[in-house]
């Protein structure tokens, strides 16, 4: 498997629609309307991986100078800023063909990467109970339920996960 790491393209916006959009149960109207405001604000923190030229996967999200995630980051779009103290994640999601390979966690390693690089303290991301062990594996901490809580069709709470940087 050739995996490749890189930041995103416009030219990748139908892979990524249609990956998130399965992954997490959305229309692709949505998921484009909303993948087109995340590559234009911040793409230095929007990541594809490919396998083979084709693009399986990805990771996103905004800086910011709050710890953890509120529900407004995911509609509103901003650009990251050099003192924003926090690299969030508000996705990661891989093609389910492709699944059970490493990609998820070679995306979460190369975005760790550039949040350190950029002098962030803290990486921080919510999740439901069922993925805390992928979480921890990589060093994430479980900080409790998040504050914005609306639970899954399943009424499972989110909970708030962090890694310290420095």
């Amino acid at each position: 498997m050739n995996l490749i790491i890189r930041n995103v393209k416009i030219t990748d916006l139908e892979a990524i629609v249609a990956t998130e959009s399965r992954a997490f149960d959305m229309s692709e109207e949505m998921t484009r309307n909303d993948a087109i405001g995340r590559i234009e604000n911040y793409p230095d923190t929007f990541l594809v991986a490919e396998v083979d030229s084709k693009v399986v996967g990805h990771i996103f999200g905004p800086a910011a100078n709050v710890e953890f995630i509120r529900d407004e980051m995911y509609f509103k779009n901003h650009p990251n800023h050099p003192n924003d103290k926090y690299q969030m994640i508000l996705s990661i999601a891989v093609d389910e063909n492709y699944r059970e390979r490493g990609i998820a966690t070679a995306l979460m390693n190369e975005f760790e990467k550039i949040a350190r690089q950029a002098g962030r303290q803290e990486l921080s991301l919510t999740c439901y109970p069922k993925l805390f062990s992928f979480y921890e594996k990589l060093g994430f901490v479980n900080k409790g339920k998040t504050d914005d809580d609306i639970p899954d069709p399943d009424n499972e709470s989110s909970y708030n996960m962090i890694k310290i940087l420095r």
